[in-house]
């Protein structure tokens, strides 16, 4: 299951999106600010009863505190049962240049995107148990011990939770 709502995605996933007897794939074409749609348009595909995982990997950043973000989160991770996942990443405001390069970006752009400080992403996950390590830089989430520390590890976390 996609959920996204960008025309040009939609195009990608109706030609490569295909169910077999393996197993169903979807795509659904919904904005995030309307998860009560996503949800059911979900259970159309999704077994709802059952665990499942939910990723908003960069997705939060699109929505803006007016709107909620935290609410959308747990409205999704509500509906689902015990023993799901939600896996969660997004853009902080830690660094300058990425400060900067946003700023200049919104100044220009319809849509807007939304640093936050690691402690308000961390805060979409409340009332899950997070997985080891936690909300981390996204480039210290698991890394391969021979890979060298990036330099961009100041620019977005991330974490894994489980409903309990």
């Amino acid at each position: 299951m996609y959920v996204d709502n960008d025309p040009l995605v939609l195009v990608h996933a109706q030609a490569l999106l295909t169910s077999s007897t393996e197993g169903a794939c979807a795509y659904v074409d919904a904005d995030v600010r309307d998860p009560e749609r996503i949800l059911a348009e979900a259970a159309k595909t999704l077994d709802l009863s059952r665990p499942v995982a939910l990723t908003m990997l960069g997705i939060m950043g699109q929505i803006s505190d007016a709107e909620r973000p935290a609410d959308l989160v747990s409205t999704l991770m509500s509906a689902l049962p015990s023993g799901s996942y939600l896996a969660l990443s997004d853009g902080t405001d830690t660094n300058e240049a990425l400060n900067t390069a946003v700023e200049v970006y919104n100044g220009q752009s319809a849509n807007t995107y939304h640093l936050r400080s690691p402690q308000r992403i961390a805060s979409f996950f409340a009332g899950l148990e997070l997985v080891e390590p936690g909300v981390v830089s996204t480039a210290a989430w698991r890394p391969e011990a021979d890979r060298p520390e990036e330099d961009t590890a100041d620019v977005s976390v991330c974490g894994v939770a489980v409903k309990k």
